[in-house]
């Protein structure tokens, strides 16, 4: 039958890897090397489209090293700042801005110290007149207060400490003169979705947990107090210019937001917040992505100067510059001594001070420069994606290598050019490096796949001949795991199928059902109809269900079999010997009627699943004893012990063939309505007791002597001593004390107590087995192991004459003898209990 053409299962599936690659570009989306390589595939696009001119309103004065070395250290008096501000005022300029933290209080103890002066000689008038010029001359941050309040148009500029969560119940309160600049008309947040779209255009609007505004007296006067520029980005360039900043429950618009607005005659009252939509000032709308945060344009100046007029600040203190130089013109104040404030990187690639970045940003509002992030770009991100995930999992497999990487470099330039044609023409934002990495890394592993499959195959044809004639031979060596392992590396054809399903008919035989199991499953996987493989599963199952099998044989424990009848089933083996039916268990496992197919004998074999029944430390003991007892018995020739022809492995369960015998175990005579005649039980019991004489002149101890083990054929008259299981050997080369095992209803005393035993114990067993061959009742019976332990060590047992009163005395003094707890007096050999066995029952057939 041909080979049939099957699905090939998932994770050999052509478009597998693609879809691997593009769900791990999706789940690292906005992680940090992802969004490195979209910031700067951004600086890249700002950089070429960096030509436009700046506004020509925006002026900056700039506290530089020629204003220190002029008017003394930093840090200044801040009545310095008023008089700038107030002579900016005169020269009518449109708006003031001051990038300068005030957030501490200057003078404090001088004027703290004054005012109690004024307190305590108030009442001179000219001494509270030299009082109150002295606090007035001191009070700078009242002065630049007022300063601010009589221009009108003074914007400050408040730093912040970044926070990573939003939710913050415990902030430092504001006083009322800050949290006044607050946007009160701050639209619902952004799309619970977009918490489950990892992307760089996802963040959350940049919140503070600690904010840093101008004291009381110069808030007080100013017309716009807003938070300064945001703090770097990935890679260290300050990108993004956050232009509302969250604040516990409230929104403070920024510092350059407010220089717009108040440049424009408007101010804070006059802006609306959007959260993943923008910020709307008077009707314009300043594009955002949901983080609330615009993408300013960078501008490049000539000579590399900067693209905007700057004035140092000792020369406008001075009247060096004509006041006609700021009329109408939005004025930023500002540090611009690297070693009095932290430059900061641009996309252009360009340090400038934050003041001059502030320039930037507020040049870009006020020409409609930013760089927009359109509110479908998360969406086009994702449909980028899908794309290109298509693309490698149904579109580049099929293509041959060539082909396919020519497809994809086009491909690749198509992603590169709408990024920066996007930039250029429209000014708009669309981060594509997610897609654009999963397209590189798909065609990368798509490459190593194929390069790998080629090999395989290469390597698979020259090896594949060698595979069937190694696995053929392991096959006829028994050796059918690894036979299964060397055929599943070959090439599939009609041959290798035809060797499968032997090899199934095999495990089968082995009563490895699951291994057939998985073996007819695999033939199904490339010929779904070959044979009756189907019919072979399901009959295979149904056998391990009903088994209870768990591997292979070392199930046939606790219940299970390997002898089924069964129509369509094939009779296991074992080693050499073909299992008829199951006859019984053993000491140590189950039994079985086997036949020796090579010599037509009928045997008895003996399993046991050891490594089920033990943990692995004991394993290698348990085999060696398992082993030792087909040592032991294999040593001993008496017509009244089995007779032990073979001992084996098979996978996982041991076993020994042994003599095949007709009959009972004495057990079934055990019951006091169905007991033997007086005078066959001491037939029984002369000829075992001969037996274990033997056995222990041997240096055998059975340890196990009870009804259970000993064969009984009426017809014949045959008495065998079966299951020296639990036998130990006593002498050096073996153990000296072996583990208490067997019985404990027929246990002796210094058995029970795990001493070391010898012929003699036996013996006592052989009375408790004679004492319950004679009344159908144990001589030591308790209703808990511990309570016959001391039964059996410590009380005497029932006379015998009292359960049977027919019986004469003789049979009394046979059994106390047998039972006794002392070990030295009881009876010292099998031949002498036989003996006295055999007087006794002349006394018997006399008085009969």
């Amino acid at each position: 039958m041909a080979v049939e053409r099957v699905k090939k299962p998932i994770w050999k599936a052509r478009w597998l890897p693609g879809l691997v690659v593009t769900l791990l570009c999706l789940l690292a989306a906005g992680s940090e090397p992802l969004s490195r390589l979209d910031w700067a595939a951004y600086d890249l696009s700002v950089g070429f489209a960096s030509g436009r001119p700046v506004d020509d309103n925006v002026v900056v004065i700039g506290v530089d090293e020629a204003s220190l070395q002029q008017l003394g250290p930093w840090p200044w008096p801040r009545d310095r700042f008023a008089q700038l501000v107030a002579q900016l005022h005169s020269a009518r300029a449109a708006v003031i801005a001051l990038a300068i933290p005030f957030d501490s209080a200057e003078n404090l103890h001088g004027l703290d110290y004054l005012r109690h002066l004024q307190q305590d000689y108030g009442d001179e008038a000219r001494v509270r007149e030299v009082l109150g010029r002295a606090e007035a001359g001191l009070d700078s941050d009242g002065a630049l207060g007022r300063a601010a309040r009589k221009a009108g148009n003074v914007v400050f500029g408040m730093p912040y400490r970044f926070s990573a969560s939003s939710r913050n119940d415990q902030l430092p309160p504001l006083d009322e003169s800050v949290s006044a600049f607050a946007l009160r008309d701050v639209a619902a947040n952004r799309p619970a979705w977009f918490d489950f779209v990892p992307s760089v255009l996802t963040a959350r609007t940049t919140a503070a947990d600690r904010l840093y505004p101008p004291v009381a007296a110069i808030a007080a006067g100013a017309a716009g107090i807003g938070h300064l520029n945001g703090y770097p980005m990935a890679g260290g360039s300050l990108r993004a210019a956050p232009l509302v900043l969250q604040y516990g429950d409230r929104f403070f618009p920024s510092f350059s937001l407010l220089v717009a607005a108040h440049s424009l005659k408007l101010d804070r009252t006059h802006l609306t917040a959007a959260p993943g939509r923008g910020v709307q000032l008077d009707g314009n709308t300043f594009h955002t992505d949901p983080a609330m945060q615009a993408y300013p344009r960078y501008y490049r100046g000539r000579d590399g100067k900067s693209p905007f007029t700057t004035y140092s600040f000792a020369d406008v203190y001075g009247k060096q510059v004509s006041a006609a130089e700021f009329r109408g013109k939005i004025v930023l104040i500002g540090l611009t001594v690297p070693s009095l404030v932290e430059m900061v990187d641009t996309p252009i690639g360009e340090t400038m001070a934050p003041v001059v970045a502030s320039a930037h940003v507020v040049s870009s509002l006020l020409n409609n420069d930013l760089f927009s992030v359109p509110e479908w770009a998360v969406w086009a991100q994702i449909a980028v994606l899908l794309v290109v995930g298509l693309y490698l999992m149904f579109v580049l497999p099929r293509f041959r290598f060539g082909t396919g990487l020519a497809l994809s470099m086009v491909l690749l330039f198509l992603l590169a050019n709408a990024h920066f044609m996007l930039m250029a023409s429209q000014s708009l934002w669309l981060p594509l490096m997610v897609p654009t990495v999963a397209l590189i890394a798909g065609v990368i592993v798509l490459a190593l796949r194929r390069v790998l499959d080629e090999r395989s195959m290469q390597l698979r044809g020259e090896l594949d001949q060698a595979h069937r004639n190694l696995g053929q031979m392991l096959q006829s060596q028994g050796q059918f795991d690894p036979a299964f392992e060397k055929f599943r590396r070959c090439v599939v054809d009609d041959g290798l199928l035809e060797m499968l399903y032997n090899l199934g008919l095999d495990f089968e035989r082995k009563r490895q059902f699951n291994r057939a199991v998985g073996v007819f499953n695999y033939i199904l996987e490339h010929s779904p109809s070959f044979r009756d493989s189907r019919d072979r599963i399901r009959l295979n199952q149904e056998m391990e269900k009903m088994t209870a099998l768990g591997k292979g044989f070392a199930a046939n424990t606790g219940g299970g079999t390997l002898a089924m009848s069964y129509d369509k089933l094939q009779k296991p083996m074992l080693g050499r010997y073909q299992v008829e039916r199951e006859i019984g268990r053993g000491a140590m496992g189950m039994v079985y009627l086997g036949r020796d197919p090579r010599i037509g004998r009928t045997v008895a074999i003996k399993t046991m699943a050891l490594s089920q029944e033990f943990d692995e430390e004991q394993l290698a003991d348990v085999k060696a004893r398992f082993y030792r007892e087909a040592e032991t018995a294999g040593r001993l020739n008496h017509p009244n012990i089995v007779t032990v022809y073979d001992v084996g492995e098979e996978q996982d369960l041991s076993y020994i063939a042994m003599d095949f015998l007709q009959g009972k175990p004495l057990s079934a005579w055990c019951r006091p309505e169905n007991l033997l005649p007086a005078e066959k039980i001491f037939d029984i019991i002369i000829k075992v007791a001969e037996a274990l004489d033997y056995a222990h002149k041997q240096q055998v101890v059975h340890r196990d002597i009870k009804p259970a083990n000993i064969m009984y054929d009426e017809k014949s008259g045959v008495v065998k001593v079966t299951d020296f299981g639990v036998a130990c050997l006593v002498d050096s080369s073996k153990t000296k004390t072996g583990t208490v095992l067997g019985s404990p209803s027929y246990m002796s005393p210094e058995q029970l107590a795990g001493k070391k035993v010898d012929g003699r114990s036996d013996l006592f067993s052989l009375g408790v087995t004679f004492f319950q061959l004679l009344t159908g009742e144990l001589p030591f019976v308790a209703d808990s192991l511990a309570s016959l332990m001391y039964k059996i060590a410590n009380e005497k047992h029932v006379d015998v004459r009292i359960l049977r009163p027919d019986l004469p005395t003789c049979v009394s003094t046979i059994v106390n003898r047998a039972l006794y707890k002392d070990i030295e007096k009881r009876v010292q050999s099998g031949h002498h209990l036989a003996n006295a066995l055999r007087r006794c029952k002349q006394q018997i057939t006399k008085d009969h």
